[in-house]
């Protein structure tokens, strides 16, 4: 079976879930990464500039999960028909406006 580099659940800390801390983020940036095409879970970037990029990069499953068909992400798993494993829906929120407002300072 093939697989996707994704993860398959929003993890505790994941800034789509619901249950995020209010403000975390900011409207403003929030905005921006859901204007994008995809992201990667933040547990799975290296942030230590001195080293290699790390090849472990995993798209995030909350993001996925909040923006559906509209994530390049999950638009090429449907056209390979590879299944993304993705669970955890009820977690995150039920869209982009509720979950940009929940990041306001």
């Amino acid at each position: 079976m093939k697989k996707l580099p994704n993860i398959k659940k929003p993890c505790a800390n994941c800034p789509f879930r619901k249950d995020s801390l209010k403000g975390w983020l900011g409207a403003d940036r929030m905005t921006e990464i859901l204007e994008s095409d995809s992201f990667v879970c933040h547990k799975t970037v290296n942030h230590d500039l001195d080293k290699d990029m790390d090849n472990n990069r995993k798209q995030c499953a909350g993001f996925m999960l909040l923006k559906g068909e509209e994530s390049t992400f999950v638009r090429l798993a449907k056209v390979l028909q590879i299944d993304t494993g993705l669970t955890g829906r009820e977690l995150v929120f039920d869209n982009k406006q509720d979950c940009i407002n929940h990041h306001k300072y």
